[in-house]
């Protein structure tokens, strides 16, 4: 049969691999909480930029992936669902219908707003709460807003660079919008920027370049997140059309992505967090498509992440030359607290990942 004809049955994990994953991201996510997230007078928590008693305020893009990291540990069975208090936390953020990047700021960036709206519609489909919906679809709106005349999203306001860590989540939150209320605007918005993204930034290896300018100027560089939200929303696409044409454009995404950061120590030296975004879309994928490799990547990097980089005195992943997107531990613990409490969960829930 072809790739896409009957599926193969996904090799059964080791007993124990669920267990060890959720073992370790409620270690990894009591460091995450003991060292960057406090509680102030009021009750109310805040993430820091790091465990230094003068660290400031996290951004909102670190605060949001806390956020992210406290959904995704919901669903293991050990309890302790903090995130309805970290929603608190991001509420600091909100300038109108959407978030800045620090408290008061007037600015919206579009890739920030992207990743708590797709947080957002992750606990309403979990949840059932309109809420959350309601603020999923309210974040959506400005994501819109930001759309260039020439499709894709601006990464923020006032500039003109369409950026795939803009366009490709903002494709998966309008999917998912369209998934849990069936609005056939948000598909459209969704197919659009979709076929923008493919144009405009994606090249003929698979792979997905950084941003393009009003110019038509494409910035080459590669990121392992800027595979995994493409990936993500062409599984989506495959869910709401059946077309399978979205599965191969994902699985060449893919394949393509596990040799170009499979060479050397790319994986390694990248930021946590990015290969955290790019191993939750996978997983959506992995669902559909199981491939041994797929999950054989992920467990390798995870295993080397706690045997080699968790500092045993602050449970942080900060050791033998791990990568690290600000050099600050807070947004990348948030990522890899996301892929232990993901990799714990049934492969069967492996579609709700956003």
């Amino acid at each position: 049969m072809g790739l896409f004809g009957r599926r193969r049955p996904e090799p059964a994990p080791p007993a124990d691999a669920f267990t060890t994953a959720a073992t370790r991201a409620a270690e990894a996510w009591r460091a995450l909480l003991a060292s960057c997230v406090v509680r102030g007078p009021t009750g109310v928590l805040t993430v820091k930029e790091g465990p230094a008693r003068s660290a400031a305020v996290a951004a909102v893009w670190p605060a949001g992936q806390v956020l992210a990291a406290a959904v995704d540990l919901r669903r293991l069975p050990w309890g302790g669902d903090r995130s309805e208090e970290l929603l608190g936390a991001i509420e600091r953020y909100r300038v109108g219908p959407a978030y800045a990047p620090f408290p008061g700021s007037p600015e919206h960036y579009h890739d920030d707003n992207a990743w708590i709206g797709l947080v957002l519609a992750q606990l309403a489909a979990e949840t059932g709460a309109e809420t959350h919906l309601a603020w999923a679809r309210r974040v959506l709106a400005t994501l819109e807003a930001g759309a260039a005349p020439g499709g894709g999203i601006r990464w923020r306001e006032g500039v003109d660079s369409v950026h795939t860590c803009s366009t490709a989540p903002a494709v998966q939150l309008a999917l998912r919008v369209h998934l849990l209320t069936g609005d056939p605007d948000a598909l459209a918005f969704a197919e659009h920027q979709h076929e923008a993204l493919d144009r405009l930034l994606r090249g003929s290896d698979g792979l997905y370049r950084d941003n393009v300018d009003a110019r038509g100027r494409v910035e080459p560089t590669l990121w392992s997140y800027n595979q995994g939200t493409p990936i993500g929303a062409a599984v989506l696409r495959f869910r709401i059309s059946g077309d399978t044409r979205f599965l191969e454009r994902a699985v060449e995404t893919a394949d393509a992505t596990l040799d170009h950061f499979g060479v050397g120590d790319r994986w390694w030296t990248h930021p946590p967090v990015f290969n955290a975004i790019f191993f939750r879309n996978l997983l959506t994928l992995a669902a559909i498509v199981p491939q041994d490799r797929y999950l054989a990547v992920l467990d390798s990097y995870l295993e080397r992440v706690w045997l080699e980089a968790r500092d045993p005195a602050t449970g942080l992943f900060t050791g033998a030359g791990i990568g690290s997107y600000d050099r600050r531990p807070t947004i990348d613990q948030a990522g890899l607290v996301q892929l232990y409490a993901l990799r714990a969960w049934p492969p069967e829930l492996w579609p709700d990942i956003c």
